[in-house]
């Protein structure tokens, strides 16, 4: 279905209308959301309320997506607190009751569509509400194992603001790092169904492709990379696991926990641009290859700092 056949879309008010307080007060209150392409970043200051056009205050759980702003289009995010959008931020009413595992599960939907647009060709109009969405009742049934009551999270304007430009980062050699195991082929006739998870070099889903009846080539918290197919994609294991011939494993030569990979990831996808199909990212060349990580005072990786700015964004709990 298309995004506006399940959606209102309502546009923001222009900056130019309101007066914007930078620090939160018993008056201004209302988080004023702006484009971010990270949560942490959303709010551009806090408006009175009482000033405001009703029309253009939205509840919790209403999901917003960024419309303009090179870098920041097209992200959405299910808002925890009632805020209002600026002209470049819209919101999505739903037409139909939608429980909040849902908006987080549409809000993810639409984010994935980023592709479709650019700077120069904004997610906005037809353009923007014409994009195809699953229907609730094509929304995999997986997504509802997720538990939204234990989720505890920062509200945008209670996010620890950490100057990362500020910390001393250094460039350190992988295979100082981690041990890099390769994958294994195996191909689909030789297949068999079970329980073990499979992990493609495919772009989604934690790299599970299906689960099979092989035995776990790999153990659990890990780091898999792929090096070919959706080269530089990376995931964080928890769990043993098998991965076919195109995936490298990092086993940790530290103490690994599920924040501190998730912020090494994050490091890791940003240098996927340099690797592609003619130059993929195969184990030898993986092992010479550089990641830039924050220092503590010793100069060593500060995986103390790692763990604790992850642990302070939104939905950190439910990782």
């Amino acid at each position: 279905m298309k995004l506006n056949e399940l959606f209102k879309i309502k546009n923001g008010l222009s900056s130019s209308s309101v007066d914007i307080s930078e620090e939160k007060t018993d008056v201004f209150n209302i988080p004023y959301i702006r484009p971010s392409s990270n949560y942490y970043n959303l709010v551009a200051g806090f408006v009175n309320k009482d000033e405001i056009n009703g029309k253009y205050v939205f509840p919790p759980e209403t999901i917003f997506v960024s419309t303009d702003g090179q870098g920041s289009h097209s992200y959405a995010y299910v808002s925890p607190v009632a805020f209002v959008p600026n002209s470049n931020v819209c919101a999505l009413i739903p037409k139909t009751k939608l429980d909040l595992i849902k908006k987080i599960f549409y809000a993810m939907v639409i984010t994935k569509n980023r592709y479709r647009f650019s700077y120069g060709r904004k997610p906005k109009g037809i353009r923007f509400t014409s994009i195809s969405i699953p229907s609730p009742k094509e929304i995999p049934k997986w997504i509802f194992n997720f538990n939204t009551d234990k989720i505890s999270y920062n509200k945008p304007e209670e996010v620890a603001e950490y100057d990362l430009k500020s910390l001393k980062w250094k460039w350190f050699k992988y295979n100082k790092l981690f041990v890099i195991k390769k994958g294994k082929r195996l191909t689909k006739a030789d297949m068999v169904t079970g329980k073990t998870p499979f992990i493609g070099s495919i772009d989604s889903n934690n790299g599970y492709r299906e689960y099979i009846g092989q035995n776990q080539n790999h153990s659990g918290n890990t780091i898999t990379i792929n090096y070919n197919g959706s080269v530089g994609e990376a995931f964080y294991q928890p769990v043993p696991f098998y991965a076919c011939d195109d995936v490298n494993v990092l086993y940790p030569r530290f103490e690994l926990n599920k924040y501190i990979a998730f912020f090494i990831i994050t490091l890791i996808r940003k240098e996927k641009y340099r690797y592609n199909y003619g130059r993929k990212w195969e184990t030898n060349r993986m092992k010479e290859s550089f990641i830039k990580l924050p220092t503590d005072k010793n100069g060593d990786p500060d995986f103390e700092f790692m763990e604790n700015f992850i642990k302070s964004l939104p939905y950190s709990s439910a990782i």
